[in-house]
């Protein structure tokens, strides 16, 4: 469990990361710390704001396609008007 605002953060774009499919490699690992490091530094005002922000600029992360909205519609007949 996060003790620190920064610990926080780093877990929520770790989190975030690994959620998107990325492979967290080290180097990935130190670009999160030295966003978190910069966020803490420059005093953001909403620290875990400025880092989600931040990610897409930062890491190439993968891209999902999103779900449909609703399923396709099929016509059917449920029997209504069958002579039979």
């Amino acid at each position: 469990m996060a003790h620190t605002l920064g610990e926080h953060a780093l877990s929520r774009v770790l989190e975030y990361m690994a959620g998107t499919g990325a492979e967290l490699t080290d180097a990935q690992t130190l670009i999160a710390f030295k966003l978190i490091e910069e966020g803490l530094q420059s005093g953001q005002p909403d620290l875990m704001a400025w880092v989600m922000d931040e990610l897409p600029r930062r890491f190439d992360l993968p891209q999902r396609p999103l779900p449909p909205v609703a399923p396709v519609i099929v016509r059917g007949s449920i029997g209504y008007g069958d002579k039979g």
